[in-house]
């Protein structure tokens, strides 16, 4: 036997050949069974490009597909025909089975589809988001604010004790001064998040200083006085809190767009509730054991 004929690379390529000639004599011919025919035209195209742009607008991807030059659309269609035998491959060797993210993509695919009954998402009237509104006042209250700069010492830089022991020290001269809040960043450290609060909520503020540190902002009166110190477990630091705004009730006019969202996806989920409750009208459900 020629040498070339022992090389393991030769060896695969032949066996490659062997199974391939054997696979098209007993497999069925193109067009016998549909899972070897890939129908090549602008339906499928049409569909391929909506997925890869994850943009479900028909008319567009039509006006899309309609411009491509020659190069533009032999380079789609070589993708989608790649893709396509990689997925069948992957079917065919039972790859998709018990698989956990594939279920996964196939349910997103599936919303995708039935979101597509959805009435216009665009045409939502302003009796509809009045009532909405009207419904669901509550989910849109408005947190309690706060307007304030402050100094900040780092425990991290100077140690806890250092730290509380300076910003003791410069408060009296803060006072004197009336030092304004436009100032607050000649003084003291970097802190972590930011140095002015402006119309922040107190959920942001426990999130940045800690509940303990900001009750004692949001329970203090708003003055020209510097405040402090106050402990967050970042440092110490000094405040001079300008404005405190209690919770309340918005109008609909500040919170539209966010009611606008909501009525839409509300929409979407009727919708797709009632599309999938249709669907499973074709099944049987059969239970097995149950544990108690």
């Amino acid at each position: 036997m020629p040498r070339i004929f022992k090389e393991p690379l030769m060896q695969f390529l032949i066996g490659g050949i062997l199974l391939f000639g054997l696979i098209s004599s007993v497999g069925p011919s193109p067009g016998e069974d549909d899972a070897t025919v890939i129908q090549l035209g602008d339906e499928a195209l049409l569909s391929y490009l909506q997925y890869q742009d994850k943009a479900f607008d028909t008319p567009s991807a039509k006006k899309a597909l309609a411009a491509m030059d020659k190069e533009t659309r032999t380079r789609l269609e070589a993708n989608y025909i790649r893709d396509e035998v990689m997925v069948r491959e992957a079917k065919a060797l039972g790859l998709a089975e018990n698989d956990e993210v594939i279920r996964r993509r196939l349910i997103q695919k599936m919303d995708f589809i039935l979101a597509g009954f959805a009435p216009d998402q665009k045409t939502v009237s302003t009796a509809e988001l009045e009532a909405y509104f009207a419904k669901n006042k509550d989910l849109y209250q408005i947190d309690t604010e706060a307007t304030f700069t402050h100094i900040f010492f780092s425990n991290e830089k100077h140690g806890s004790e250092k730290a509380v022991a300076q910003a003791t020290a410069l408060l009296p001269q803060l006072n004197k001064e009336a030092v304004p809040f436009e100032k607050a960043g000649n003084y003291g450290d970097r802190f972590y998040f930011l140095r002015n609060y402006v119309k922040r909520s107190k959920k942001l503020v426990v999130d940045h200083f800690g509940s303990e540190m900001a009750s004692s902002i949001f329970e203090n009166t708003p003055s020209s006085q510097w405040l402090g110190p106050f402990m967050s477990q970042y440092g110490t630091h000094l405040v001079l809190l300008r404005k405190v705004a209690p919770a309340r009730s918005p109008d609909l006019t500040e919170v539209a767009d966010e009611v606008l969202a909501d009525v839409r996806r509300e929409r979407l989920d009727t919708v797709r509730a009632a599309a999938i409750a249709k669907l499973a009208e074709k099944y049987t459900l059969k239970r097995s054991g149950t544990s108690k």
